[in-house]
């Protein structure tokens, strides 16, 4: 279950041939790596990401991960998760070419920390952005804020307080991920049943308000995920974009010129709205 992976610290020579204008903003969001078996084996989602990160080394300037890259993500002081070490490698390369990576916290992985900022060199700013890119103005956040459920904003508190993060340091490591797979299967089983009933662009209403409450302050983009929903929705002056998920369709935003574009990577069995 637990491994400890320490990337070597020195930039790789080859790097060096890489093209020099990287001038492109990426958003990825809700990869699950370590859960989601119902879609497809996790090895082929991996493979798929790791493919798409060794290829926006040439031109990315910035690399959004917004939430739940991971099914299950928590540091202890000596120990880090055995699940996604490959892909961990390639985002340290991928900032040692020169892309800044910035992770934003999911509901699955909340518990981000130094492993990540000070090892692997990827930057984390908390739950939300507010950035300026292209001269356009970002507000980037994984989407959960914005969930008007009580039981869920109580279960969010109680899992972020310190004293919550305290205790479930004191479980061994095996016996806190067995727990987080057991949450983890219900949030699969409610995907599972909204890729059945929904559609995917779906989305609900309180979601919608609030997004366009944030245009309304100034945004030019509004960048979310967590509703595993494709969208690219012009609200007043601006733009809502849904980053759908790469369990299902391999989906990701760039920026470029100061437009988004919502794609879908081209290994996806699923292709994106805009096909």
């Amino acid at each position: 279950m637990i491994s400890v992976w320490m990337p070597p610290q020195r930039r790789d020579s080859h790097f060096s041939t890489l093209p020099m204008k990287k001038d492109k903003v990426y958003f990825i969001s809700d990869a699950h790596i370590g859960g989601g078996k119902f879609i497809r084996p996790p090895r082929v989602r991996e493979d798929a990401l790791i493919d798409f990160l060794r290829a926006i080394r040439k031109d990315a300037e910035c690399l959004y991960i917004v939430g739940d890259l991971f099914d299950f993500w928590f540091e202890y002081r000596s120990v880090v998760p055995a699940h996604g070490a490959r892909v961990i490698f390639e985002l340290y390369h991928l900032v040692q070419s020169g892309t800044r990576v910035i992770y934003l916290p999911g509901n699955h992985d909340s518990w981000l920390g130094s492993y990540l900022s000070e090892q692997v060199g990827v930057e984390l700013p908390g739950p939300f952005c507010d950035v300026a890119h292209q001269n356009r103005r970002l507000y980037v956040t994984h989407g959960d804020v914005f969930q008007q459920n009580w039981k869920f904003e109580l279960r969010r508190r109680i899992l972020n307080h310190p004293f919550s993060i305290a205790l479930f340091r004191w479980l061994h490591p095996d016996i806190g991920a067995y727990l987080a797979r057991i949450v983890s299967r219900s949030s699969d089983a409610g995907i599972k049943k909204g890729t059945r009933e929904k559609k995917k662009t779906y989305l609900p209403s309180y979601f919608l308000k609030s997004a366009g409450e944030k245009i309304a302050e100034g945004f030019d983009f509004v960048i979310c995920g967590h509703y595993h929903a494709l969208i690219v929705e012009p609200i007043d002056s601006g733009i809502l974009v849904v980053l759908g998920d790469w369990m299902r369709y391999d989906a990701y935003a760039v920026l470029e010129s100061g437009e988004i574009a919502l794609k879908h990577w081209h290994t996806a069995p699923e292709k994106s709205i805009a096909d």
